[in-house]
C-alpha cells in the first residue's frame, strides 16, 4: 500500500511541477449548427498532430488546456457536417475562447437542413462514436421530437434492454438478462433512491421525460464510475438554461381502450432562460399526469400427476380484474452558473410524486372440490422521490474539478389495504345434485377449453360466506447523502502523445427502514362480533341504523356475501372468454372496514375482531450504509487512432443493520402468537476493482473498443439482515417454515470483458456489434422455501454455514436463506445496432429514417433446490419404515427472467412539419422458474408489441401529438412447461389494452 501511494504522489509532483518551467495555453467554446444556432453534442474538436483533443457535451461545449505555446490547426468534425480546420496560436498562459459554427454536408449538391428524427440520431450516433468507452445514446432531439411515456418506455428501445411493465407502463429494465438490481440509474451521475420494498430497483416510471436532455447507457464502466453495476449504468442527462427564453407547454388528453374510458390526461410546462449577462440559468418544469393502468388477468393450474405423470387436468382457474387510476406530479428547479474560469456550477432539484388507487377484483373456479373463493383487495399506495444535488466543474491551474453534494429520498406508504374474501362450499341436495360451489363437469372438458368449465359454476350467493378480512399498512424509506471529488490534468509527451490523469473519492452514506403490519378477521373461524369500540373508548353493541348494512343478511352467525353485492352484482367478461362475476361493491368494502375496524366478539373488549398476525411484523428492518471510493485512472492517446484508459477503484462498504428475530416459534390459530425481539448486526467489505479499455480508430469508418473490468453487486437489503424467523404450521402456512438471514453475504464480482467494432458510413449510417462475457463469482441465490427433512438439518446448516439450531427437533421444515454460490455465473451475448438515415435518396424517400437492433443472451448458473433420496428407519429389529430423506443440490441452469432474444424496429418519417414513427419490441421467451423435477417450470412467452407516434405542426409554435402504444392488445403471460411429458400449457395471461394519447405542444 505504502508503494502505491508512493507512485501516486511521484505522478501529482511531475504532474504539478511540469507546468511551472513554462505556462500551458487553453483553448474552449461552443460548437453549433451554421443553419440552425442549435449546439452539436459529441462533435470531435482536435488538435492536429498533438493527441490532444475533446468531444463536446450535451451543451456542445469542449475544452482542451494544457497546450504548449505555439501554432497549431484545430480540427473540428460531426457526422453528416462539414469538418472545418482552424488555424489557432497560442502563447504562454493564454486562454482563447473560439465558438465554432459547422455547415450540414450537402448531398447532390443541395443544402441539407438537419432537423426531425435525423436530427436526434445524428446527435446520439456522434456521441456514442466520441465517447471514451461502450454507450448508447438517447439524445435530448429523440426525446422531444416524439416523446415515449417515460425513461423505461425510451430505454426498452436500446439494445440488449429489456421492459418489465405494470398496467402496460414501461417502469423497469432488465440489461443484459440481469435484473434491475444489477443496474445503477443517475441523474447528471447522481444516485436516485430505490423504490423497491427489499430490492435495490428503482420504478422509472415515476420520472417525466419532459425535463431530459438526453439517456446514457454505460454497457462498460470506467474506474470513476460506481462500480455496483455489473449489467450497466443508466445516466439521466439535464441540460443547462438556454441561451434564449424557452417555454413549452405539452398537454394531453388519452383513452383507454380496455376500460373504454377518457378523462385522463398528461399535462407538462418547462421554462427556461438565463439572466445577468447570460450567466445564470433557470428552468422550471412541472407536470400533471392521470392514467387508467386497469389489466384483466388469468391463471390456469394443474393436476400433472394423474396416470403415474402421463396425464394432466385443469385444477383450478383464477381470474383477476385490477381497475387502477394512477396520477402523477412532478416539479423541478435548475439553477446553473456560469464561473469567470469556464466552469459551470449547478444546483437541481427533483421531486415526483405517484398515486395508486387500485382495487382488484378476483375470483376461482376450482375443478377437484377445492374451496370456491372470491373477493376484492382495495389498496391505495403513495411513492415519493426527491433528489437534490449541487456540483461544479471548475478550472485551477490547469486542474479540471469535478465536486459534488446530494441527497436523495424516496418513501413508498400504502396507507390502505384491505382484502376481503368469500367462500362457497360444495353442498348438494337431499337427491346428491349440486346446489352450490361447481357443478358437475364432464370429464372432456377438464383439459379445457378453460372458458368451458367457467359455465358450470352455481354461484349460490344465499350459500356464500364471509371468510377472511385483511388489512394491511406498509411504508419503505430510503435516504441517501453523496459526497464526491474528482481531479483531472491534462498533459502532453511530444510526438503526437498526450493524455490526462485523473483521481477521485466519493462517500455515500444511505438509510434504509421498512414497517409492515397486517390484521386479520377470521369470519370463517369465528361467530360474527357483536361490539364495537367508539372514538370515546366504550364497547358497545354494533348499531348498523342509518347505513348499507341496516338489513343485515346472515345465515346463523355466518355473514353472506349478498351484503357485499349491491342490487344488481357487477361482472365483467374477461379476455372476452371468462366470466369474472360476481364483483364487490367497493363503497360498501370501504364502509365495512369503517364501520368494524374497532370490532369485538365481547363487551369486555378483550377479543378484537381483527387480530393483528404477527408474521408481517417480521419484515421489519433498519439500517445504514456506508461506502467509501476512490480510484485513479490515465487516459492516453497515441493520436487521433489509439486511446487506452487504465485504472483501478477500491470501494469499501461498512453498514449497520437492525431487525428482529422469534425467540420461539410463531404458533397459534387462527393468528400465530410468539414474541420478537430486536437484533442487530454489522458487516464490512473491501473490493478492488481494476480496469483497461482500449479503443482503436484505424481509419475513418472504423472504431474498436475493447474493455476489460471489474464491477461488483450487493445483496438486497433485506438478505444480509441478522433475522431468524420459525413459523409453525398454521393459518398462513401448511407446514413449518424456518426464513433465515445471512449477515455475511458477500457482494457478488464479476470480470467483465467487451468487444465493440463501429461502422460508419455517410450513406448507410452506423452499424456497431457489441460482444460481452460476464464471469460472476460469490452470485447471491436464494433458497426459497425449499423442503428439508429434520435429519438433514444439522448437515445442511453447516454446508451453507447458519449457525443455529433448527427448532422443530424431529419435524421438516421450509426454508428460506439467501447465500453465496461457490459455483460460478456467466452471461454473454451479442447485440447488433443499425442506425441510418436516407437523405442521399431521390425525393420523398430522403425522410425516412430507420433503427433497429437484435440481442442474442445467454447465462448459465446454478439454481437451487433439493434432491430426495429413499432410505429405510428400522423401527423395530428387521422391520422399517421407507422415508425420504432431503438432500441441497445446486442445478444448472440459465439465469431466470433472462429472455434469450430481444429486437426493435423503429421507422421514422419527417416532412416538412409532420413526423411519424412506426416502432415494434420483441421480447423472446424466458424461464421464470425451473423445478427440480423438469415437471413444472415457468416460461414468459414471446410476444411482439406495435406503438406509433405521430406528430404534425400547424403553426411555427403549434404542433398537434398523437401516440397510439400497444395497437395489437398484446397478450403477455407464462407457460407450464413439463420437460418430461415435454407439456407446454398455458399458464396465466394479462392484458393491459391498447392506449391513445393526443394533444398540442406550444413553444413560446
Amino acid at each position: 500500500m505504502k508503494s502505491w501511494w508512493l507512485a501516486l504522489s511521484l505522478i501529482l509532483g511531475a504532474l504539478t511541477a511540469g507546468p511551472a518551467a513554462r505556462a500551458q495555453g487553453t483553448v474552449y467554446g461552443v460548437v453549433t449548427d451554421s443553419l440552425t444556432g442549435e449546439v452539436l453534442p459529441g462533435a470531435n474538436v482536435y488538435l492536429v498532430g498533438t493527441g490532444k483533443g475533446s468531444a463536446t457535451d450535451l451543451e456542445g461545449r469542449y475544452r482542451i488546456t494544457g497546450i504548449a505555446p505555439g501554432t497549431y490547426t484545430l480540427r473540428v468534425s460531426y457526422l453528416s457536417y462539414q469538418t472545418r480546420e482552424l488555424p489557432l496560436r497560442i502563447r504562454d498562459g493564454e486562454t482563447i475562447v473560439l465558438n465554432i459554427a459547422l455547415v450540414p454536408e450537402p448531398i447532390g449538391g443541395e443544402e441539407i437542413v438537419i432537423v426531425g428524427q435525423v436530427e436526434g440520431q445524428v446527435a446520439a450516433i456522434n456521441q456514442q462514436l466520441n465517447a471514451n468507452t461502450i454507450v448508447n445514446v438517447v439524445s435530448e432531439e429523440k426525446i422531444q421530437e416524439l416523446p415515449d411515456a417515460n425513461a423505461a418506455e425510451a430505454l426498452g428501445r436500446l439494445p440488449g434492454v429489456a421492459v418489465q411493465r405494470s398496467g402496460g407502463e414501461a417502469n423497469k429494465i432488465v440489461l443484459r438478462g440481469l435484473s434491475d438490481r444489477f443496474t445503477t440509474i443517475t441523474v447528471d451521475g447522481v444516485r436516485l433512491a430505490a423504490t423497491d420494498a427489499d430490492a435495490r430497483g428503482l420504478d422509472l416510471s415515476t420520472i417525466s421525460q419532459s425535463s431530459l436532455a438526453g439517456i446514457e447507457l454505460y454497457k462498460a464502466l470506467t474506474p470513476d464510475k460506481d462500480a455496483d453495476a455489473i449489467a450497466g449504468s443508466v445516466n439521466l442527462v439535464t441540460r443547462k438554461a438556454p441561451e434564449q427564453r424557452l417555454v413549452r407547454i405539452d398537454a394531453r388528453g388519452a383513452y383507454n381502450q380496455l376500460n373504454q374510458t377518457w378523462g385522463q390526461y398528461d399535462l407538462s410546462a418547462r421554462y427556461g432562460e438565463r439572466f445577468w449577462r447570460k450567466r445564470l440559468g433557470v428552468q422550471l418544469i412541472g407536470s400533471l399526469e392521470r392514467r387508467d393502468r386497469s389489466r384483466e388477468y388469468y391463471d390456469l393450474s394443474y393436476d400433472m400427476g394423474l396416470a403415474g405423470g402421463t396425464d394432466y387436468e385443469i385444477s383450478d382457474i383464477e381470474l383477476n380484474f385490477r381497475n387502477e387510476i394512477r396520477t402523477r406530479q412532478g416539479v423541478s428547479l435548475l439553477l446553473d452558473l456560469d464561473t469567470p474560469d469556464g466552469g459551470t456550477i449547478r444546483f437541481n432539484n427533483v421531486f415526483n410524486a405517484t398515486q395508486r388507487s387500485f382495487i382488484d377484483y378476483y375470483r376461482n373456479y376450482p375443478t377437484e372440490g377445492s374451496e370456491m373463493f372470491y373477493g376484492a383487495r382495495d389498496r391505495e399506495q403513495n411513492i415519493y422521490t426527491f433528489t437534490s444535488a449541487l456540483r461544479g466543474e471548475q478550472y485551477l491551474k490547469g486542474w479540471q474539478l469535478n465536486w459534488g453534494a446530494s441527497y436523495a429520498r424516496s418513501q413508498s406508504h400504502d396507507p390502505f389495504d384491505f382484502d376481503i374474501s368469500f367462500t362457497e362450499p360444495s353442498a348438494t341436495d337431499p337427491q346428491g345434485n349440486p346446489i352450490a360451489g361447481m357443478g358437475r363437469i364432464p370429464p372432456e372438458e377438464l383439459k379445457g377449453p378453460p372458458e368451458s368449465i367457467i359455465s358450470h359454476a352455481l354461484n349460490n350467493f344465499e350459500r356464500a360466506y364471509f371468510y377472511t378480512a385483511f388489512y394491511r399498512e406498509e411504508e419503505n424509506r430510503e435516504g441517501e447523502t453523496t459526497l464526491y471529488l474528482d481531479l483531472a490534468r491534462d498533459y502532453a509527451l511530444g510526438g503526437g502523445v498526450a493524455g490526462q490523469f485523473k483521481l477521485g473519492g466519493k462517500f455515500r452514506s444511505k438509510t434504509r427502514f421498512r414497517e409492515r403490519s397486517e390484521l386479520l378477521a377470521p369470519y370463517y373461524n369465528e361467530a360474527f362480533p357483536r361490539y364495537v369500540r367508539t372514538a370515546d373508548g366504550q364497547v358497545v353493541p354494533k348499531d348498523f341504523t342509518g347505513t348499507p348494512f341496516e338489513q343485515l343478511q346472515m345465515v346463523g352467525d355466518r355473514l353472506l356475501v349478498t351484503n357485499f353485492l349491491g342490487a344488481n352484482p357487477e361482472d365483467r367478461d374477461l379476455f372476452d372468454r371468462f366470466r369474472l362475476y360476481p364483483m364487490i361493491d367497493r363503497d360498501l368494502l370501504r364502509t365495512w372496514w369503517d364501520l368494524n375496524r374497532d370490532g369485538f366478539s365481547d363487551q369486555a373488549g378483550t377479543n378484537p375482531e381483527f387480530e393483528r398476525n404477527l408474521e408481517a411484523d417480521a419484515y421489519f428492518y433498519d439500517l445504514t450504509e456506508r461506502v467509501s471510493a476512490a480510484y485513479v485512472m490515465n487516459t492516453l492517446h497515441f493520436g487521433p487512432r489509439v486511446s487506452l484508459i487504465a485504472g483501478v477503484r477500491v470501494e469499501r462498504e461498512n453498514n449497520d443493520y437492525l431487525t428482529r428475530y422469534t425467540p420461539d416459534d410463531l404458533s397459534g390459530f387462527p393468528v400465530p402468537k410468539g414474541a420478537y425481539r430486536d437484533t442487530s448486526s454489522t458487516f464490512s467489505e473491501t473490493i478492488w476493482l481494476p480496469n483497461v479499455h482500449l479503443t482503436l480508430r484505424p481509419t475513418d469508418f472504423l472504431t474498436v473498443r475493447l474493455a476489460a473490468y471489474k464491477a461488483l453487486a450487493r445483496p438486497n437489503y433485506n438478505q444480509r439482515l441478522p433475522s431468524f424467523v420459525a413459523r409453525k404450521a398454521g393459518t398462513f402456512y401448511p407446514g413449518n417454515s424456518l426464513f433465515v438471514g445471512n449477515p455475511d453475504l458477500k457482494a457478488a464480482q464479476a470480470w467483465n470483458y467487451e468487444v465493440n467494432v463501429a461502422l460508419y458510413d455517410g450513406r448507410f449510417g452506423l452499424f456497431s456489434v457489441s460482444a460481452f462475457y460476464k464471469d460472476i463469482k460469490n452470485m447471491y441465490h436464494q433458497i426459497n422455501g425449499a423442503f428439508f427433512d429434520a435429519a438433514s438439518a444439522d448437515s445442511l446448516f453447516d454446508r451453507l454455514g447458519i449457525n443455529v439450531t433448527s427448532p422443530f427437533q424431529n419435524e421438516g421444515f421450509a426454508l428460506t436463506y439467501p447465500y453465496n454460490s461457490s459455483k460460478p455465473t456467466r452471461v454473454w451475448g451479442v447485440e447488433i445496432e443499425h442506425q441510418a438515415n436516407f437523405l442521399f435518396l431521390p425525393g420523398v424517400l430522403r425522410n425516412l429514417v430507420l433503427t433497429y437492433n437484435l440481442s442474442f443472451i445467454r447465462s448459465e448458473t446454478y439454481i437451487p433446490g433439493t434432491q430426495t433420496e429413499e432410505y429405510c428407519e428400522e423401527i423395530l429389529p428387521g422391520i422399517c419404515v421407507p422415508k425420504l430423506r432431503y438432500h441441497f443440490v445446486e442445478r444448472k441452469h440459465k439465469l431466470e427472467r433472462q429472455p434469450d432474444f430481444l429486437s426493435n424496429v423503429a421507422i421514422g418519417y419527417d416532412y416538412r412539419g409532420f413526423s411519424a414513427r412506426l416502432s415494434m419490441f420483441h421480447q423472446g421467451e424466458f424461464n421464470t422458474r425451473f423445478s427440480p423435477n423438469g415437471r413444472d417450470d415457468r416460461v414468459v412467452k414471446s410476444f411482439t408489441r406495435w406503438d406509433l407516434a405521430l406528430r404534425q405542426q400547424i403553426r411555427p409554435n403549434l404542433y398537434v401529438l398523437l401516440n397510439v402504444n400497444n395497437l395489437t392488445n398484446v397478450e403477455e403471460g407464462t407457460i407450464v412447461l413439463n420437460r418430461v411429458q415435454g407439456w407446454r400449457l398455458p399458464n396465466d395471461r394479462e392484458i393491459y389494452g391498447t392506449t391513445v394519447d393526443f394533444g398540442l405542444r406550444l413553444v413560446l
